[in-house]
């Protein structure tokens, strides 16, 4: 009760200040006729308990819905003048844009609304308090309606909602609405432009700019040339008829002069350039800026003499062949089409040595959910930069238990290297063993052409918090006789792809491959991964599956995959183990390195394309998937509703073999870049919950798949969707399941993310 007499003299107070008629009404004699959209957590009821840590959510079990509408009863028919709209403190994204208020005494028929307005807020994290007033109207019923959300789903929240009663009473004057054109985002350069504005009474707008780098003369705004957000009043005077009124809209002004671009290089000059001969090394420079703005070109200057580059998108290049062994001035610029220019400089040694030696990336590095590096972990290292010296790379993989706390589960793991296109390539496929550290070894000698210079790596651990994993990473690098002297790694296939599903029996993407014209020698390199297994799938695939995929050059059978590994002995020595080690399984082993498959394709270097397939064991369907129209739960399958499917990990990469330089700015037989780099800032709604949830997030593209866990890391459910609508529509059912702790994944090609809730 404090909290609400508090809330309500704080309101009155900036009332007094805004407008002394108006006093709040109290929230105690509302009554809800009716809600749009209501949610049993956050009930709209919160919007009227004078509360500011409730509020009401939009969401219920059919999804979000707009326009968020509620209609109240105040009892009585009262003088009305104005309403506030607090959003939630503690969630600022989900909030309201602008209102409407509608006024009647008959809820037959509501007329025109009373008011409208666009909210000023100032910025995204705003969470102040609104008002809009309006001239004096008697009536009992009010409604309220929210048309727009500034969160990307759709949802809005309501802390509080306040009406407030005019102290002067109707004159008989009309209210009249003011709708104003919304401004797309403005350069400061930009030429004048016009503001369109109407009133419902007909009479003409007057705009007035409030603040910001702009000026109106009548309704044609000037830009100064600055940047800033710029707030536009429109007003109606009103006459004998109509009460005055106003409105606002906000609108942002770029400033191009701001933007410098952003340059980086894997060339180093903290070591030697080693060379067996003088040979051209390529010098790759990403340089980007904002959308706005354009990179025009850039430049390597070596020893004062300017040398333009080759461009991909932000990929720029240059093959430089040094002159002598010795060390080299370079500047490395780069130039906006605004005129500003960013530089790199670097004193490169040139030199003749060959030594072998190891080098320590990751260094007792935890992975463990919900601490520091929660799945994922980013780093950025410095490897040797080199032609014509390494013959042979291992990577030396360290797993141990973090204070003696290993997780207690197989986990699928990978190590990527970014390529300098920024696509991120994996270098290891790995899966963790069950509550046991190991170490291992995997020759990673196609990738040299990856490991130069400054370099970035990731990791992920696909671990929920039942312990973590601490890990280390080397790679040795040996010299030795040298059959190629340059390489290139081009990533064709990457992602988690059904096994079984009756309506797709072959996802996989077909692939059409252009050689490059100095391309001596081709490999592919081909991991897979099975996961997902149990009664609910008729093969019980594909972790326990004895799999046989095929590789199909030109529509003709050319490679045979048997896709399985006999798990006791373990394959790396990691044993003994807890849980189900020794059992055989598709592709991996408990505390394994999985190594990828190798399959010749030189003898189709000099065709103009190759197509190349990637074909699941055709004999592996499940008939107890949701898209086998013959499935019946219970009957031939426990439930065939369950989304918890087999799946394959699947990554292939085509090396690229020459004694000719090569660069990876001139590789174009594969455009598309195969990312995972994106977070998804997930949200489970309501939570805590009684066991009915719906996903919340931004946008994303294409087909993705959710895991529900529980605390010790067991999946309990799973499914598939084909696309973002899909998904945010479906209504996720845990009621099976016990109370507690779960946490939901979401993942796809772009990028993961994780939520928590509670089931009560």
């Amino acid at each position: 009760m404090k909290r609400q007499v508090l809330f309500l003299t704080l309101l009155g107070a900036i009332m007094i200040q805004a407008q002394a008629q108006l006093s709040p009404i109290p929230p105690s004699i509302y009554t809800i006729l009716n809600v749009s959209s209501d949610n049993p957590t956050h009930p709209v009821v919160h919007a009227f308990d004078g509360d500011t840590t409730t509020w009401w959510a939009i969401w219920n079990s059919g999804g979000f819905s707009l326009p968020a509408v509620v209609e109240i009863d105040l009892g009585t028919s009262l003088n009305l003048g104005g309403i506030s709209y607090l959003p939630n403190p503690a969630e600022p994204d989900p909030k309201a844009l602008s209102v409407e208020i509608y006024v009647t005494n008959d809820t037959t028929d509501w007329g025109e609304p009373q008011a409208n307005r666009h909210f000023l807020w100032a910025d995204k994290s705003d969470v102040n308090l609104q008002m809009l007033s309006f001239g004096t109207v008697e009536g009992r019923y009010v409604r309220v309606i929210f048309p727009s959300s500034q969160d990307e789903s759709g949802n809005i929240h309501s802390s509080e909602i306040v009406l407030f009663e005019d102290a002067t009473p109707p004159t008989g004057q009309q209210n009249q609405i003011i709708s104003i054109d919304l401004v797309e985002t403005k350069i400061g350069t930009d030429t004048p432009f016009d503001l369109t504005a109407s009133a419902s009474s007909g009479l003409p707008v007057s705009f007035e700019i409030l603040s910001g780098p702009a000026s109106v003369n009548g309704n044609t705004v000037s830009l100064t040339g600055s940047g800033g957000e710029v707030v536009v009043k429109a007003t109606q005077t009103g006459d004998a008829i109509y009460y005055p009124s106003e409105n606002y809209i906000t609108f942002e002004v770029i400033d191009l002069t701001v933007f410098y671009p952003e340059v980086s290089t894997r060339l180093v000059d903290s070591l030697p350039l080693q060379m067996d001969s003088l040979s051209a090394y390529p010098i790759y420079v990403n340089a980007t800026i904002d959308p706005l703005v354009e990179i025009a070109k850039v430049e390597v200057i070596i020893d004062g003499l300017v040398y333009e580059t080759g461009r991909k998108g932000n990929l720029f290049t240059y093959l430089w062949t040094p002159e002598a062994f010795k060390t080299y001035h370079i500047e490395i610029k780069a130039y906006a089409s605004n005129g500003n220019t960013t530089s790199l400089f670097r004193n490169v040694w040139v030199l003749n040595l060959v030594n072998s030696y190891p080098v320590r990336t990751m260094e007792d590095v935890v992975i463990w959910f919900g601490q520091t590096n929660s799945r994922w972990f980013y780093g950025k290292y410095t490897l040797p930069q080199q032609i014509g010296v390494f013959s042979k790379v291992n990577a030396r993989l360290t797993v141990e238990c973090p204070g003696g706390n290993c997780d207690d589960w197989d986990r699928l793991a990978y190590v990527d290297i970014k390529a300098p296109n920024g696509n991120w390539i994996q270098l290891i496929r790995y899966i963790t063993p069950y509550g046991r550290g190991c170490e291992h070894i995997v020759d990673v000698s196609d990738y040299l052409s990856l490991l130069q210079g400054d370099i970035e790596l990731r990791m992920f651990i696909d671990t929920w918090g039942t312990g973590g994993w601490q890990i280390t990473l080397d790679f040795e690098f040996e010299t030795g006789p040298i059959e190629y002297r340059y390489s290139l790694v081009e990533e064709i296939w990457d992602g988690a792809y059904d096994l079984g599903n009756p309506t797709n029996l072959q996802p996989v993407d077909t692939i059409h491959y252009g050689f490059a014209p100095n391309v001596e020698k081709a490999v592919m390199r081909l991991s897979n991964t099975g996961h997902g297994w149990g009664d609910n799938n008729s093969q019980n695939a594909a972790e326990f599956y004895d799999a046989t995929h095929f590789i199909d050059i030109d529509s003709q059978e050319t490679f045979v995959q048997h896709l399985w590994y006999d798990c006791n002995p373990n394959p790396d020595g990691c044993m003994p183990q807890a849980g189900t080690w020794q059992f055989s399984r598709a592709g991996w082993c408990p505390g394994m390195i999985s190594p990828p498959d190798a399959y010749d394709l030189s003898t189709f270097i000099g065709q103009d394309t190759v197509m190349i397939t990637y074909r699941f064991d055709p004999t592996n369907v499940d008939y107890c998937h949701k898209g086998n129209p013959n499935c019946i739960s219970g009957t031939t399958c426990p439930n065939c509703n369950d989304g918890y499917k087999a799946v394959n990990h699947v990554d292939g990469h085509i090396i690229n073999y020459s004694n000719q330089p090569m660069t990876y700015g001139e590789l174009t037989s594969v455009e598309e870049v195969i990312d995972n780099v994106e977070v998804f800032d997930l949200k489970v709604f309501p939570n805590p919950g009684d066991g009915l949830f719906q996903i919340q997030t931004s946008e994303i593209k294409g087909a993705c798949r959710v895991r529900i866990f529980t605390i010790d890391g067991r999946q309990v459910k799973g499914y598939h969707f084909n696309s973002w609508l899909e998904m945010k529509d479906f209504v996720f059912d845990l009621t099976d399941q016990s109370a507690g702790t779960y946490f939901f994944s979401l993942e796809n090609r772009a990028g993961t993310g994780v939520a928590k809730l509670m089931v009560e």
